[in-house]
C-alpha cells in the first residue's frame, strides 16, 4: 500500500523544472510478516491490497500523496482504507515515506506505515518497490507487521 515518487523527483534544479508536479499511482501490496499483540511472529498473511492515488510535489524532492483502496484476505474483502503520506526522494533512485493507513470500513482505525523504497524512471513512468513497517495505534493493543508493495507512478 505504498507509493514512491523517486524518479519523478529532482536530482538537480534543471530536472526539477522538467519533472511533472502531479502523478497518478497504482499499487499492489501484501504483508510478509506479522506479530499480533502479545503473540509470536506469523508469516505471510494471505492478504492483497490494491490502491490507487494522486501525488503532488510540494518541493524539489518532497511530495504529498493520498491513496485509497480495498484489502482482500484469502480472496475475500476485508477492509477499505485511505492512505495519506509524505514522501521524500533523498536520492534519484531511493525514497522514504511517512504513511498512515486509515481504515474506514469495517471500522475506523489508524496504522503507522513508514517505508523505504527504490524506483527507476522511464520517461513519465516510474515503477517502485517499497518495504513498510506497520503498527496499529489507538486501540491499546499494538501489533507489528512488515509489508512489501510494488507499483507504478505516472507523471502528468
Amino acid at each position: 500500500m505504498a507509493a514512491g515518487v523517486l524518479g519523478l523527483g529532482a536530482s538537480s534544479p534543471a530536472h526539477a523544472q522538467e519533472s511533472p508536479a502531479n502523478y497518478g499511482a497504482a499499487f499492489l501490496g501484501t504483508t510478509v510478516a506479522y506479530r499480533p499483540h502479545g503473540e509470536s511472529f506469523e508469516g505471510f498473511q494471505h492478504d492483497l491490497t490494491a490502491t490507487a492515488g494522486y501525488g503532488r510535489f510540494i518541493g524539489k524532492t518532497v511530495a504529498l500523496e493520498l491513496d485509497l483502496g480495498p484489502t482482500f484476505v484469502r480472496g475475500r474483502y476485508s477492509s477499505f482504507s485511505l492512505v495519506p503520506g509524505v514522501v521524500w526522494a533523498f536520492r534519484p533512485f531511493a525514497y522514504t515515506a511517512a504513511r498512515f493507513i486509515v481504515p474506514v470500513d469495517p471500522e475506523p482505525g489508524l496504522v503507522l506505515f513508514p517505508g523505504i523504497g527504490l524506483s527507476r524512471t522511464f520517461g513519465r513512468t516510474t515503477p517502485i518497490l517499497e518495504v513498510n513497517l506497520s503498527r496499529t495505534v489507538g486501540k491499546g493493543k499494538s501489533d507489528f507487521g512488515v509489508a512489501v508493495t510494488a507499483g507504478v507512478l505516472v507523471g502528468f
